[in-house]
């Protein structure tokens, strides 16, 4: 049975049930006891206006435009079975993902990649035009060994600092692979996995090719494979150390290290260091890579304020690159437009928390962040990163604006609100990015059902 197209996705829903049920029936004491079903609506609009010239091209027509904007609700429903007991326990997870349209015509949708990149343009069809409804199936079969390690296959999504699986979107990417994770010591994880194929935000089939952010996908690239250990120590510092391989492009190795230290009644001090080690590899489908990017962030929290300043440097002539549509805030300046990444930039990040549960609205957040990246300069990057071969002196700021509010109790119970403004202005000849002013609308309701 296929789900590779759109042509009938009212079915999806449905599907998560449907095909996790028959398996189920043959589960011994603990897979009905331990599954779960729920269903998330997602609403999500989001939009982009780009301040200085036309700098959006419609996917279809090739008219150039100056703004966009995408409106959409997402359905994301999840049966999470539990395990089959004795030493060797079976399971099995299923998510069905299905998007609708609410606005955006096709001189205003993104074109379903980049950008908002909520709806896609691509269907069974590939006429380009924006799609009114489109989703897919997600399957993964997974088996417990003694209690402390389990493996998985299927449509997975790995959380790793070498690839974190994006749901930033309407909807969540997926890759195919297997993964294996094992927890025998306490405080420390063991995980690794082989990856063949992706699924992206806005894809309806489970056979996209693998690739990089800002190199774009390839299909020489067979697979990606990594492996990581991560400790934690009375939820006071981690430490990670993680490596991955995409094949025939990089050897990329992370280190993360957070500390988290409460000084006294309502006082706190955090910090947190990320270094990444970036190397070319096999045939170098994106060229000759040595690229070594750093972050160190350090924080105090008084209450219910929180003030962090960060500094990153990119030590090399290509920007810091990470897998196709994954995301994280990889690096502690990351931000909302920009990733602030640039091939030799040099990063400062100031940032303000508010929780107003101090004000008595518990479940009300504020976040207010600047960021500042100079010194961008790409006159040696290779083809892969062309974008960059004309600036010399870039520099560029960002101003974010985070509110958010969770529903504490009552039949609304978890309902969320968030509200994520950014303005982005370019200066210099950083003519690899753009001036924009960006807004998300993000309301979620997730229902817990109990089928058994």
């Amino acid at each position: 049975m296929r789900f590779d197209n759109n042509k009938n996705p009212a079915r999806i829903l449905s599907l998560s049930v449907l095909l996790a049920l028959p398996i189920a029936a043959l589960g011994e004491e603990g897979f009905f006891e331990g599954s779960s079903f729920t269903l998330l609506n997602r609403n999500f609009y989001f939009s982009q206006d780009f301040r200085n010239g036309d700098r959006f091209r419609n996917a279809q027509t090739g008219e150039s435009k100056h703004f966009r904007a995408d409106w959409a609700h997402g359905l994301i429903a999840t049966f999470e079975s539990g395990f089959t007991p004795g030493p060797l326990g079976f399971g099995l997870d299923v998510r069905g993902l299905y998007g609708i349209k609410l606005d955006g015509g096709d001189g205003r949708v993104g074109d379903g990649i980049g950008g908002p990149g909520l709806i896609p343009r691509h269907g069974h069809d590939f006429d380009g035009r924006p799609k009114d409804q489109f989703g897919k199936v997600d399957v993964e079969l997974k088996l417990r060994l003694f209690e402390d390690t389990e493996l998985r296959y299927g449509d997975v999504r790995p959380l790793s600092p070498v690839l974190n699986t994006s749901d930033i979107r309407l909807l969540p990417q997926s890759f195919r692979g297997t993964l294996v994770k094992n927890t025998s010591v306490k405080g420390l994880t063991l995980q690794g996995g082989k990856l063949e194929s992706s699924s992206d935000r806005t894809a309806t089939a489970h056979n996209g090719p693998l690739g990089t952010a800002y190199g774009g996908r390839f299909e020489e690239a067979d697979d990606f494979v990594y492996g990581g250990i991560d400790y934690n120590l009375d939820d006071r510092l981690l430490l990670r150390l993680h490596h991955g391989r995409l094949d025939d492009v990089w050897n990329q190795s992370a280190f993360y290290a957070d500390w988290r230290q409460p000084l006294g009644e309502g006082l706190s001090f955090n910090a947190a260091f990320r270094y990444y080690r970036t190397r070319d590899t096999g045939k170098s489908l994106l060229g000759d890579l040595d690229n070594d990017s750093w972050s160190l962030q350090a924080g105090i929290g008084v209450g219910a304020h929180a003030f962090s300043i960060a500094h990153t440097r990119i030590d090399d002539d290509s920007p810091f690159d990470y897998v196709w549509h994954t995301w994280d805030f990889f690096l502690n300046t990351n931000s909302q437009v920009s990733d602030f990444n640039n091939p030799n930039e040099r990063v400062w990040l100031f940032r303000y928390d508010y929780d107003f549960a101090a004000l008595g609205i518990p479940g009300l957040t504020l976040i207010a962040r600047y960021v500042r990246g100079t010194d961008i300069d790409g006159r040696d990057v290779g083809p892969a990163y062309a974008a960059y071969q004309k600036v010399r002196d870039g520099r560029h700021w960002e101003r974010n604006f985070w509110l958010s509010y969770v529903v504490q109790s009552g039949p609304a119970k978890d309902l969320s609100f968030r509200v994520m403004q950014a303005t982005h202005r370019v200066n210099g000849d950083h003519t690899a990015e753009a001036d924009i002013d960006e807004l998300r609308l993000i309301l979620e309701f997730p229902l817990d059902l109990r089928m058994f």
